[in-house]
């Protein structure tokens, strides 16, 4: 290639990334870059280069989270749930949980989102769909979660048959080294009413479970635990085996599991780890908008999947999870088992 072919080259792919979003201080960087990169590069989501590009671009930040879902291709359909349509970019493979890239982005959702994201009062009368149809920008950005979840739960699996781990849970642990530790797993503890509980097992006045609801729960699906990396943003939910709970891992996919994956299993936060954050960025951007905002499947199987009381019993059951304590059904008693 000449240098008069390749200067043309070079101009060509500015121009492009300038047509898809990128301001003139997020191009300087990958010109000042461009001797260093490939071809491909800037178009993986996560990417050094991406990342880079992401952070000293100066659109606004509410500009720059929704760029970043664009390049992605991502629409709503008409049940307003997030779509990927396929384009030139894609998350970059290389990129672990706990990267740069997650927590700029959080970062990012945090500052363009100072108040959460909210709705207006008098438009909780609406309809689920008219509610996400309304607040777009909004249910693109919530549900945009998932997708970075995704990108996570799909390194975990290669990790952890690159090196033919046991499970992921030891691929988790080898990935985030030292940079982990365990969560509450209320919401992520779900009861199906009518197969695992009955209404008489839930708590009076309250849509969560009594002490033997919870039991029932844990003898037939055992005891779930979560783990976040060290930075709050990335989640991962584990069956007392150690396994993925997740809509994205193909064993749930293909066992029967993808019900309680979709209202049990993680999602990426936005926010911050609660107990460090006076602003509340954990409720405010990643607990309350759910109830607007999720897909039409979730908010379908949310009404029928109803979560532990928080309780010095669940706290119990939850800390010998935590010590490795897996329960099972017994078949001639009612008693909890230690396995």
């Amino acid at each position: 290639m000449t240098e008069v072919d390749f200067s043309s080259t070079i101009l060509e792919r500015i121009e492009k990334l300038q047509q898809q979003g990128w301001d003139k201080a997020a191009l300087t960087v990958y010109i000042n870059n461009i001797k260093e990169i490939s071809d491909q590069s800037p178009f993986f989501v996560g990417s050094k280069i991406y990342t880079e590009m992401f952070n000293n671009s100066q659109l606004s930040d509410k500009e720059k989270v929704l760029l970043v879902i664009d390049h992605l291709g991502g629409y709503l359909d008409e049940r307003g749930d997030l779509r990927l349509a396929t384009t030139e970019y894609r998350f970059c493979p290389q990129m672990p949980p706990g990267d740069l890239f997650f927590y700029s982005y959080a970062k990012a959702v945090q500052r363009a989102y100072p108040t959460g994201l909210i709705i207006a009062q008098a438009d909780k009368k609406l309809t689920k769909v008219a509610l996400k149809k309304k607040y777009a920008d909004e249910t693109r950005i919530h549900q945009f979660r998932n997708q970075l979840d995704r990108c996570n739960i799909n390194y975990v699996e290669n990790y952890k048959k690159k090196y033919g781990l046991e499970n992921d849970e030891a691929a988790i642990k080898m990935i985030l080294g030292n940079d982990w530790f365990y969560a509450d797993p209320q919401y992520h503890n779900r009861a199906h009413l009518d197969t695992d509980i009955s209404t008489e097992d839930l708590k009076k006045g309250t849509r969560t479970l009594k002490n033997k609801g919870l039991v029932k729960k844990i003898r037939k699906r055992g005891f779930y635990r979560k783990i976040l990396s060290a930075d709050y943003h990335s989640e991962f939910i584990l069956d007392e085996h150690g396994q993925l709970l997740s809509q994205w891992s193909e064993r749930v996919k293909t066992g029967g599991l993808l019900d309680s994956a979709i209202v049990n299993g993680e999602s990426f936060n936005y926010g911050e780890q609660p107990k460090f954050d006076p602003e509340h960025t954990h409720d405010t951007l990643d607990g309350n908008p759910p109830r607007y905002f999720d897909t039409n499947k979730r908010n379908h199987l949310k009404q029928k999947w109803l979560s532990p009381t928080d309780n010095l019993f669940y706290q119990l059951v939850r800390r010998l999870g935590e010590k490795g304590i897996r329960y099972k059904r017994k078949r001639s008693n009612s008693k909890l088992n230690k396995q």
